[in-house]
């Protein structure tokens, strides 16, 4: 699977982490940046993975800032992007198999190394439930898109 991750300075950290993770799991991981802790903002990350998910260049997108938060604000304001705040297993398992989430964000202090390994494995592993109530269901994400300047 191809995979997209960035962090701002606070997610910097967690994301190597999982990007060394992804890496022994044999996905194709992208680093977007950032490449250090020194400051920086959740925008310029967010646009960049999520671009490669729009472009097909990357299959999903991770992104980690401090609560992750900030990311899935950003990340959400692009068209075709539906991401998701990975605060439990639940809700990631959910998010994929209703939404057909593409992108996962985490906050970096808000969440333990391990538990986040564990959220972006279930999230990768989950499948969205192909019916017509969840066809539906982004039918109708897509016209807000639309409309949208």
């Amino acid at each position: 699977m191809k995979i997209a991750i960035g962090s701002d300075h606070s997610g910097f950290t967690l994301k190597q982490y999982i990007y060394e993770h992804l890496g022994s799991q044999r996905h194709n991981v992208f680093d977007t940046g950032t490449n250090d802790q020194a400051r920086t903002h959740s925008a310029l990350y967010a646009t960049a993975v999520c671009s490669m998910v729009n472009t097909g260049e990357a299959d999903l997108g991770i992104l980690i800032c401090g609560t992750g938060v900030g990311m899935s604000i950003c990340a959400n304001k692009i068209n075709g992007i539906r991401a998701v705040l990975g605060a439990d297993i639940y809700t990631v398992k959910q998010s994929k198999e209703h939404n057909n989430t593409n992108v996962l964000t985490l906050g970096a202090l808000t969440t333990s190394p391990e538990k986040a390994v564990e959220l972006v494995e279930i999230w990768l592993n989950s499948s969205f439930d192909e019916t017509d109530i969840r066809k539906y269901r982004l039918q109708l994400i897509e016209e807000i898109e639309k409309k949208q300047r």
